[in-house]
């Protein structure tokens, strides 16, 4: 199966982005994955990525600018606080188990959240364009 093109999907707390985006992959024929969702899956059901992705977890503060609460933990569960090759080992996984064959795009929301940092040292050690390297090389085309 070829590679796919990856849309990155920035994650806004004040609007429904988890609604819209799995409203797109049914309508389009697209995979959407939530990062922080899988990542928090993972971790709460102990499996062997879970235990990885908590082996090199570095939390780091986040600046939040929304009231709005945090159903689903991304303060915590974030990709910022892993180790980068863990977190795209675990989405490689999850593309080859969800992946239809006749999927050519995949909605990957919650991953380039670096922007986020609070801290100046984290924002220069995990920077965008590297993140989105690592995809390119390793999931598919931006």
């Amino acid at each position: 199966m070829l590679k796919p093109r990856v849309i990155l999907v920035n994650h806004e707390k004040r609007l429904s982005v988890d609604t819209t985006c799995a409203n797109l992959g049914i309508k389009y024929n697209m995979l959407y994955i939530s990062v922080y969702q899988l990542i928090k899956q993972h971790i709460e059901e102990n499996t062997s990525f879970g235990r990885a992705l908590v082996a090199t977890k570095k939390p780091r503060a986040m600046l939040v600018q929304t009231q709005t609460k945090d159903e689903f933990g991304e303060q915590e569960y974030s990709a910022v606080h892993f180790d980068t090759p863990a977190v795209i080992a675990l989405l490689q996984h999850a593309i080859a188990l969800h992946r239809k064959p006749s999927q050519r795009f995949i909605l990957i929301e919650g991953l380039c959240n670096a922007q986020r940092l609070a801290g100046p040292e984290d924002k220069l050690e995990l920077r965008l364009m590297d993140e989105l390297f690592t995809v390119e090389r390793n999931i598919g085309e931006v």
